[in-house]
């Protein structure tokens, strides 16, 4: 800590004010800062990889504790509750000329709705849409053309407590995808188009 001391210019007893000064700080406690030491590792030690201090934690396929000395009914209950859900998606994305295309409906639909090309959207398929095929076999097929970039802006994410595909993508490809979709995975009746906040807002 620095002491100023202020004095007129035409003083003329400034050392007893100094001393005076030295008598008022004795009071102070003094002690000697410690040394510096620098939070991020040396020189040396830059070199060396960053570990975490924990382990990652173990994903189990066992049943919560809690189910334990409980009924069979109640085991296959706590089941299908704790199923989990998948994402997929891809780095990687390729435009195609004719994603840019709609049609008047899907054209009115953007117009009504005052949406905008880079809003996302999903494609809700859901589990009569697959038939005669399972949504497991619908979902493989959507994770090869999703991985393989032939859905652009695309991700997924299978809703297993839902029995439900829901596709991701931006409205400038949404058309598109819905025709990728009910025509390459060979889905039988109407996919839903939905938008956040607004609902389902087209169907194809």
């Amino acid at each position: 800590m620095d002491v100023c001391l202020h004095y007129k210019k035409d003083q003329d007893n400034l050392n007893d004010a100094v001393f005076m000064t030295q008598r008022a700080l004795e009071d102070f406690p003094c002690r000697a800062l410690p040394a510096f030491t620098p939070w991020f590792p040396s020189t040396a030690d830059r070199s060396l990889p960053i570990k975490p201090k924990h382990a990652p934690p173990v994903i189990s396929s066992k049943l919560p504790e809690a189910v334990g000395g409980k009924g069979t009914a109640q085991v296959e209950n706590v089941s299908e509750k704790f199923k989990r859900s998948w994402s997929v998606f891809s780095h990687k994305m390729k435009t195609h000329e004719s994603a840019q295309t709609f049609s008047r409906q899907f054209h009115k639909t953007i117009e009504t709705y005052r949406l905008h090309f880079h809003q996302r959207a999903k494609w809700i398929i859901g589990e009569l849409n697959c038939a005669p095929q399972s949504v497991e076999e619908v979902w493989t097929k959507l994770n090869h053309a999703i991985k393989h970039s032939r859905l652009p802006t695309c991700n997924a994410n299978f809703q297993r407590n839902l029995s439900q595909i829901w596709v991701y993508c931006d409205i400038l490809y949404c058309e598109f995808i819905g025709n990728f979709l009910r025509q390459k995975l060979q889905l039988s009746g109407e996919i839903t188009l939905a938008v956040h906040k607004l609902g389902n807002i087209f169907k194809l």
